[in-house]
């Protein structure tokens, strides 16, 4: 009986180990040099605000928002490339609020990836807004854009040589800028966003 139990615990852990050799080649693969990432994704965040909006008493806002990117792997395991999001933002948990920010944007991002699949990456956004306000049956709309400045960390799961689930935890300052305002309003905001990416082999069509 301890013999057959040694048999398939030695079974179990070459699968296993087989799993692991397979996710390690695939990684190595789709972060080489001259490889494309696109991707997409989801996110949610709670922000701080450092700056109280002026017709509303909470400075805890809610994120809900999506994402598309794009990256060239200029060496391995680094990829420079950009990104679009856009998303809404509640300034209340006051669920009679109506109260919400639009935004839509976009811009540069780079990524580091380390052992294991973990990432660091930094980016930069410029976003245009737009700022809802509903008193009872009155709606005021104001425009204005957002300068958005991020760092995130990390870990990709690499499902085969083409397709990878990743999870990031990220942190933005924000600083959003309406005429009706004379200072931004600038915001701390921490969110989680999951993400599935495709990798593909750039080259260079043959004269």
């Amino acid at each position: 009986m301890s013999t057959t139990k040694s048999i398939a615990q030695e079974v179990e852990n070459l699968d296993s180990l087989d799993i692991l050799n397979d996710e390690v080649e695939n990684f190595l693969f789709q972060t080489q040099k001259g490889q494309v990432q696109l991707g997409f994704g989801y996110g949610l965040g709670v922000a701080y605000q450092n700056q109280d909006l002026a017709f509303t008493n909470s400075s805890v806002l809610i994120d809900v928002f999506g994402s598309f990117y794009a990256g060239y792997y200029i060496c391995n395991t680094f990829w420079v490339g950009g990104f679009l999001y856009g998303g809404l933002r509640t300034v209340s948990f006051d669920y009679s609020n109506k109260n919400v920010e639009l935004f839509l944007g976009g811009g540069p991002r780079i990524r580091k990836y380390f052992f294991h699949g973990l990432f660091t990456e930094l980016s930069y956004a410029r976003s245009k807004n737009q700022l809802t306000y509903t008193v009872e049956e009155n709606i005021a709309k104001f425009d204005g854009y957002g300068d958005i400045y991020g760092i995130g960390i990390g870990i990709g799961n690499f499902w085969t040589k083409k397709i990878s689930l990743e999870i990031s935890l990220n942190y933005f300052y924000i600083k959003s800028h309406y005429a009706i305002y004379e200072e931004p309003n600038t915001s701390s905001n921490f969110n989680i966003t999951a993400n599935i990416s495709f990798a593909t082999r750039y080259s260079k069509a043959k004269k």
